[in-house]
């Protein structure tokens, strides 16, 4: 029990510190503006002026060197006469060469491709372009360009015969793209959740794992025969009993309805709701159990007792409720679209146990009384081991003169008297 206890304990205070944290992250302002020089970035051209040294990325991205810090900061340089910057320069065979011409070798790309795509200023694709990574076109592509992640990029020299689809689209002056320049949403990163989720969902479903936890302590240490009952009928009897709660709660109004027309309405109408509510949770917590035990059996090497068994069940239904929380809570059109699957998968999960909760509560009179079905009483009637039958009845003596003589020594009888009777004269 104290095992058990210790366990519970260090998960609620592990979701506290996770809520701390990603709260903490929600709140932290967006610096990305002013990052430093990440290791992956690539220069295409470093130019040196007046006012410092201007680079550009291969994604397009101007950065400038900080003297001070000691390291390239993407973003302007900190002052107010921008016309004084040099221009970047074209190559200077872009106007004069035509793009059939200038683009003379053929580059492959394979469909999803997972790094970034590189087409230089000679080449060209001759099929539509599909990366997760960044693609960054110099050349002639004679198709489509899609990034599922990252961000495209069309120099002054590159040319897109189709459209162009990614989170984030970039195209200098001077590049041609024919088609259309559809930007999508953000990619789904953890970054992105962390910075834009909604806190009040996460405190939500923290709430009700917290209140289911404790309702299957006390079921499960207060009532075990009873839980025992309840598992039994909704392990053996769900079809039936999912129905008949599906029933029940559809009929909740009219049962109000009826119960208001009675003596004591009035009184016992605030507890239907609360009846109704503990139905839910017991058929969560029997539905948890079942989820735990058979994890245990799986992972854990053996049955780990109803109580443990129940706790890993709840808390890993809940699971899918805490991941619906973090991604609908997000502005992201993907985490959200991510987000309504999981809550799709949570409905359907969940809604087998409050179902059948109800319907095991009704047939087990909430686990005070074990519910045999037709079949099983079909089984148990045929089963029964027929009566003995009854003794044959004890034969009757025979009467004496009847008994079979003996092989012993015969005793003679008298016989009879052979005086006659005189007549008195």
């Amino acid at each position: 029990m104290r095992k058990v206890l210790y366990i519970g304990l260090s998960l609620l205070i592990s979701g506290f510190f996770a809520l701390n944290y990603l709260t903490a992250a929600y709140a932290q302002p967006d610096n990305s503006e002013f990052d430093y020089q990440p290791t992956d970035t690539v220069f295409d051209q470093i130019l040196l002026t007046d006012e410092g040294v201007i680079a550009v990325d291969t994604a397009g991205y101007e950065w400038y060197y900080d003297f001070d810090k000691g390291a390239f900061v993407v973003g302007n340089l900190p002052t107010d006469d921008q016309d004084s910057r040099i221009k970047r320069p074209t190559h200077p065979s872009t106007d004069e060469i035509p793009i059939e011409e200038r683009c003379t070798e053929e580059k492959e790309v394979r469909p999803f491709e997972r790094s970034s795509v590189r087409v230089g200023y000679d080449e060209y694709v001759d099929s539509d372009i599909i990366a997760y990574g960044r693609v960054t076109i110099k050349g002639w592509v004679k198709g489509n360009v899609r990034s599922i992640r990252k961000r495209v990029f069309v120099t002054e020299s590159g040319r897109v015969d189709g459209d162009i689809e990614a989170p984030e689209i970039i195209v200098r002056e001077g590049g041609i793209v024919l088609g259309e320049s559809i930007e999508t949403g953000s990619p789904l990163e953890l970054k992105d959740i962390t910075r834009s989720f909604s806190a009040d969902g996460i405190i939500i479903v923290l709430s009700f794992t917290v209140f289911l936890l404790f309702c299957g302590f006390l079921a499960v240490s207060l009532m075990p025969k009873q839980m025992a009952n309840f598992d039994q009928c909704l392990n053996r009897h769900k079809v039936r009993s999912f129905f008949l709660g599906m029933l029940f709660i559809f009929l909740m109004p009219a049962v109000l309805t009826v119960v208001m027309v009675t003596i004591v309405g009035l009184i016992v109408v605030p507890f239907v709701p609360l009846i109704y509510l503990i139905a839910f949770a017991l058929g969560i917590v029997s539905f948890g159990g079942t989820i735990g035990r058979q994890f245990s059996l799986r992972y854990l090497g053996g049955g780990k007792g109803m109580l443990l068994e129940s706790t890993v069940g709840i808390l890993l239904l809940m699971s899918f409720w805490f991941i619906v929380a973090v991604l609908l809570g997000s502005n992201n059109d993907v985490s959200q679209g991510f987000g309504i699957f999981f809550l799709v998968v949570s409905i359907v999960l969940t809604s087998f146990p409050v179902f059948a909760g109800v319907g095991a509560a009704i047939l087990t009179r909430f686990g005070f009384k074990e519910y045999v079905g037709w079949k099983e009483r079909q089984e148990q009637q045929g089963s029964t081991p027929a009566p003995a039958p009854a003794p044959p009845p004890i034969p009757k003596a025979p009467p004496l003169g009847s008994l079979p003589t003996t092989s012993g020594p015969s005793v003679a009888t008298p016989p009879p008297s052979s005086r006659i009777p005189r007549h008195e004269e």
